[in-house]
């Protein structure tokens, strides 16, 4: 028997408790609920369905079997140094069919924000996770690890938003583990400038016949140095990978994107991607593809290129009406727009919303 789990309604249920607990929840029509009282509502209702979403400090007091048996697989660090961070797991045939949402805020100058996510999909459930990075403050540091386990027959959306500030300097890891037919969809923007960025995504087929598609939309503005290197292990029969990026580079930003896929057993498919696209004569892009195949039943391929708006292009739109401005962010906005058949119905809109206003950013 499987569970459908609705987390709006979930919400809804946590918001008339807390009203009738004689918290305050709505203010001239603005929610103002403690957002970790919202936390722990919603966390208790969706324990009482066998779903558990705490902090990972708790869940290693509460939980510390299903952390020990999932956690620190694929990454290293120190549990004791960390400062935040959740815990999701999903029990079997079970599907959350709304978002669950979690972000991560940089508020003190100076600080060092160390975090560890670890997420379980066990066989046959289906979940949404949906993360948001922001600083308030210009001169922060925020380092993440993230593991997550995706069962047999599973499926699991990664949904990430990172919005930063010009000083900031980020170091991320994020480690995926796919079992047989399993699925999993990693959708990333990031919108704005920063110091630094060292973002490594690793998925690991584990499991005969599963898949993934990781689609990355960065844009590169000021004196931004990012680097991002995503690889995929076929290490199974019949699992198939893609990976997708679209490169934005203004003012003096360096990008690097680093691609690879790596056949391990026969019959495997893989796919690359690079595509960038440079708005300033000072901003430098670098598309690496890379495969790897030690099996001759594999097949792998790859596309990467960089290159300029074309004055054609603008030209013709110009033709039909539209300003020069307003042709340049149409292109932008076609070429930035990736995967997003695979996002989920209830999280288009945000996406959407989030590449118009990326395709004006040069204005």
């Amino acid at each position: 028997m499987s569970t459908t789990i609705s987390m709006a309604e979930l919400l809804k249920k946590a918001l008339d408790k807390a009203s009738s607990m004689g918290v305050e929840v709505t203010r001239q029509g603005s929610l103002i609920l403690n957002e970790q009282t919202a936390f722990r509502l919603v966390s208790k209702l969706l324990e009482e369905l066998g779903v558990i979403y705490l902090s990972i400090k708790e869940a290693v007091k509460e939980y510390p079997d299903l952390v020990e048996k999932y956690g620190l697989k694929k990454v290293k660090i120190d549990l004791r140094e960390v400062n935040n961070g959740v815990f999701i797991y999903v029990p079997k045939n079970t599907r959350l069919i709304d978002p669950v949402y979690n972000c991560f805020v940089l508020a003190s100058k100076g600080f060092v924000q160390k975090v560890y996510n670890l997420v379980i999909v066990d066989d046959g459930s289906e979940v949404v996770g949906v993360t948001g990075c922001l600083s308030l403050v210009h001169e922060a540091i925020h380092s993440s690890h993230e593991e997550a386990y995706v069962g047999e027959e599973s499926k699991y959306y990664k949904i990430m938003v990172h919005n930063w500030l010009p000083k900031v300097v980020v170091s991320a890891i994020k480690r995926v583990t796919l079992m047989s037919e399993a699925s999993y969809y990693d959708y990333y923007i990031n919108s704005t400038s920063l110091n630094r960025m060292s973002f490594i995504t690793d998925v690991f087929h584990e499991g005969g016949r599963s898949s993934s598609r990781i689609d990355q939309v960065v844009i590169g503005s000021e004196k931004s140095k990012l680097q991002y290197i995503t690889t995929t292990y076929l290490s199974a029969p019949g699992s198939n990978t893609e990976i997708i990026s679209r490169v934005l580079g203004m003012g003096e930003s360096y990008v690097e994107t680093r691609s690879s896929v790596v056949a391990i057993k026969p019959g495997v498919r893989g796919h690359v991607e690079c595509r960038g696209l440079l708005i300033s004569d000072k901003a430098t892009i670098a598309a690496i593809p890379i495969l790897k195949s030690g099996v001759s039943d594999s097949t792998l391929t790859h596309e990467a290129s960089i290159g300029k708006i074309k004055i054609d292009e603008v030209e013709y739109l110009m033709a039909r009406g539209f300003s020069e401005d307003e042709a340049v962010s149409l292109i932008i906005r076609g070429f930035l727009e990736t995967g997003l058949d695979k996002v989920p119905e209830k999280m288009k809109p945000v996406i959407r919303a989030t590449l118009d206003k990326l395709s004006g950013a040069k204005m």
